[in-house]
Formats: C-alpha cells, structure tokens, sequence
C-alpha cells in the first residue's frame, strides 16, 4: 500500500511530533485539530524546531522550508478525505476517543486505515466506534515521536493482517523500529516498566533505602539513565500513577501491578514533581554522605577464601592482588553461589534474595550481603547490608575492603534482595510472564527495553549475564520474605527449556 497522504487528528504535543515526523520524510500530512490556537502553537513548535536544526547545520533552509510545506493545518474534517491513513492522538478519554474514531470514518474512504495512537486503553473496546474494524490498528508513539525510535503497532481482535502490514512498512519508511503486540494492558513498554517503577517506590515504602540511595544504586548498578524516583518525576507523579492504576484495573487487580500507597500520598499532596515544580525527593539532590571510614591507610585482610564462583568476587581476587601481595587468597570450586570468608570472620556473599540475618545464622558468624551490578568493574555505588549486632572492627574491615574497589558504599536496611537484584529480578519477571503468555517475543522486549525506555542493554540479555538460576533463586526468596506471589517464578523457568536459548533463536 503507497502512502501518498497521511493525516494526524489532535496537534497537541503527540499529534504535532507525528505530523513533523512523517512531514521529514516528505510524506504529505494533514494535521487536524478543532482549535485554531491549538494548530498555530504546534505549527510555531515545529517552526522553530527546524530554525534550531538550521542554526546547527542539520538541515539547509531549502530543506526547512520543503519539510513545512509538507503540513498542512486545518480545522475542517472533511480535509482527511484524501487520507490513506490517519493518525489519532487526542487525549487518553475513551469516550472521546469512540467519538472521534467514528467521526474520522464518515470522512475517510472504506480502504483508508484508521489508527488510534493510545498508550493505554483497550483498543478491543474502541474498535466498536468503527463499522469498517479490519482496518483499525493501535500504533503507539513516544514522546517526541519524531526522535524517539520505537513504535508499538497493536492489532485489535479484528485487524486484518494486511492493515498490520501496510503499518509496518509505514514505519520501516521513516526509520522507526516496531515491535508488535497483542492488545493488552500496557502493551510491552508501559507494562515491561512496571516494576521498575512500582518496586522504587515499594523500597521507598518499606524503609529499605532513601530515594537518593535507590536511584544512585541502579543507576549505578543497574546501568540505567535515571532511577525510578526521579525519572516519576519527570514524567509527572500523577501521570505515571494512573498508569501504573489502569493496568492495575485492566489486570483485574492482579498485585504485580497494584500502585503504591505512597506515590498517591505525593499527588494528593500535589508533589508532581517537574512538571509543577514540586517534588517530595527535592532532598535527593543534595551531596550524600556514605558510610565511609574516616581517612586511613588501606589496611589489608590477612586471608580471603573464596568458595564458588561470581563476577564480584573475580572482581575482587583482581583487585585484591593488585594491591597487596601479602594477602593470602584460597579458591575452591563450588555448587553454591560464590562466598567470601575475611580472615575467618565474618563472611561477605552477593545477595541472592536471603537476608544477612539468615545467613548468619547459616554461616555462624557476621555476614554482609551485597547488592548485584551488572559490572562492578564500572559500578561507582555499593549498596550493602549486615546482620543484627555485626561487631564494629568487622564493619570496619568490610567497608574498607568494600572502599578499596567502589567509591561509594552504602549500608541500607537487610531486605531480600536490596535494591538493584530486587528491580532488575521483577523486570525479568514480567517479561518472562509476557513473553510466555505469546503478547510479544523476546527479541520485541529487546527492542522495546533499548528503544522504548532506553535501558543500556535488553532485559534478557541481563538473563544471560546473571544467569537464570540466580534470578529464579532470588525470586524464590522474594517470595516467601516479602510474602507475595507477584515474585513467584513462573513455572516455564522450571519445565521450558532454557530461557537463553531463545534469544539464539
């Protein structure tokens, strides 16, 4: 199907990106909206826009002036009546919506598609607007859509495959990479995020760390942009709540998706975050203060034992020999995740979900658990917790070892999993539980993690780095500590063949 016209209904902030998008590929656009300001403010955005790319060298004035005369601005529907597709992207109001649905299929001919460019509702229900169903689609751009790469393309139950066709090769015309899936709440970004968002605030909640602490330790650790606390903020409190509820709602109060008590508690309080200019973890920008030692000579450990195997304590043998000869370091191969026993006192082990306090009472002497990086070689934040009553001179020791390799470490509350293990476990999860239920495939959440949240890498390449039988064990923990069945393993971990394989595939 050629494309010679395309039409968006709604120039707010979504709608004008669309328009620009399509209009820099020099497809003909029809951008609609009732309101004359409304068309005058998004024709002086996209002005000005192609003056800053001008100003850069981007783009020459000729191309500036060819890419405007590519839009033109109407408030008049009929004007779509040339359309082979149009674009709707007004506001998330399904009756609003129903209603404009319906009116762009009077204006239209039978074969022009029809999109709704929603984030969140159900586009089953809003397919019943429509006489004409085969060729109604979701297609879900990001903000701003002439920038961001990714597309979600959601057909209803009624979308014909040629309609999901003629919208892919669309936007493999202007460069987008699409993913497709199945009309369900959330579709795979805003729902493969979930956890991220809602087990931020759920640390927050539980006393397990300050919001500084979490944002520092997956961005840190977890190699994300910005940490769930401050990226709510900047898309809004309240935005990112209702969100977080319909899918909540949608998925029939499932609790991997209940909202966080707190987070209502911050739009209550009208503390949005940027988008008003009031935030509840203002406090978080301010210079932290780790639990660091007073200014002292690195005081190397007598004997460090190491048992089993882990990208920490490789990390650590390295380093370790680097700085002191004299220290004397024993490797034996074992079946249990790697330990590491400090001049036989007191035990260091990568968190694998079980509390320090457990384990002390397995290993019989202090215990420290640390937090889980996907590369403690770059990490510069440590987050760390230890038993009830841990004697001072082994926090000494253990904070001095710890300084020796991050420049910030960090002891929080002893919780299952602490912090990055926690998030980046739920994460897996849910993309597991999406995958497995056929809403994508796991190259979509690839794709998806890297160009729809911009996570540095996919979530299951994270699998393979840390291993699926880590994530199922730290799970399996989070689940009996924090007694709730949103951290029970699905059982394809156990009785599929492995995860890892598929990505081969």
């Amino acid at each position: 199907m050629s494309i010679k016209q395309l039409a968006v209904v709604g120039a707010g902030t979504m709608g004008r990106s669309i328009a620009y998008l399509f209009a820099m590929h020099q497809i003909q656009v029809v951008l609609y909206n009732r309101k004359e300001e409304t068309l005058k403010s998004a024709a002086t955005y996209i002005a000005e826009d192609l003056k800053r790319r001008e100003s850069k060298g981007k783009i020459t004035p000729q191309q500036a002036e060819q890419i405007q005369s590519k839009i033109q601005y109407t408030t008049r529907m009929e004007t779509l009546a040339n359309s082979d597709i149009v674009i709707e992207s007004i506001a998330e109001d399904e009756s609003l919506k129903a209603d404009i649905l319906a009116a762009i299929e009077q204006n239209v001919s039978t074969d022009c598609i029809i999109a709704t460019n929603t984030s969140s509702l159900s586009l089953n229900k809003l397919s019943a607007a429509l006489k004409h169903k085969a060729r109604f689609i979701g297609l879900h751009f990001f903000n701003p859509a002439h920038i961001m790469k990714l597309v979600e393309i959601i057909p209803s139950f009624f979308s014909s495959p040629a309609t999901t066709q003629a919208c892919q090769a669309l936007l493999d015309q202007v460069d987008k990479r699409s993913v497709i899936c199945q009309a369900t709440p959330g579709f795979i970004v805003n729902r493969m995020a979930r956890p991220f968002y809602l087990e931020g605030f759920r640390l927050l909640e539980e006393g397990v760390a300050t919001a500084q602490q979490i944002d520092k330790a997956l961005k840190a650790g977890g190699q994300f942009r910005m940490g769930p606390l401050e990226l709510t903020d900047f898309i809004g409190q309240d935005v990112n709540y209702e969100v977080s509820r319909q899918i909540w709602k949608a998925m029939q109060f499932d609790a991997r998706y209940t909202p966080v008590h707190l987070q209502l508690s911050l739009v209550d309080a009208g503390l949005l975050g940027r988008k008003n200019g009031h935030s509840y973890f203002q406090s978080a920008s301010e210079e932290e203060t780790s639990d660091s030692l007073a200014a002292k000579a690195f005081t190397a450990p007598v004997s460090i034992q190491i048992s089993g195997q882990h990208a920490f304590s490789d990390y650590l043998k390295i380093m370790l020999t680097t700085r002191s000869d004299a220290i004397r370091i024993e490797h034996t191969e074992a079946q249990e995740p790697a330990l590491i026993c400090v001049n036989e006192s007191f035990v260091i082990s990568v968190t694998d979900g079980r509390t320090a306090e457990s384990l002390a009472r397995v290993h019989g002497m202090d215990t420290f658990v640390i937090d889980w990086a996907l590369d403690y070689s770059v990490s510069d934040y440590l987050v760390a917790a230890h038993n009830k009553g841990v004697r001072a001179e082994h926090r000494e020791l253990f904070l001095m070892l710890m300084q020796s390799l991050f420049p910030t470490v960090v002891l929080i509350k002893d919780s299952p999993a602490l912090i990055v293990a926690r998030v980046l476990c739920s994460l897996i999860h849910e993309s597991i539980l999406m995958t497995e239920s056929g809403i994508c495939t796991r190259q979509d959440i690839e794709l998806a993690s890297v160009d729809g949240v911009n996570y540095a890498k996919g979530i299951f390449t994270w699998l393979q780095w840390l291993g699926e039988g880590p994530v199922i064990q730290t799970l399996s923990q989070m689940a009996a500590l924090l007694n709730s069945s949103r951290y029970t393993p699905h059982y394809s971990y156990l009785h599929n063949a492995p995860l890892s394989a598929a990505m081969a595939s």
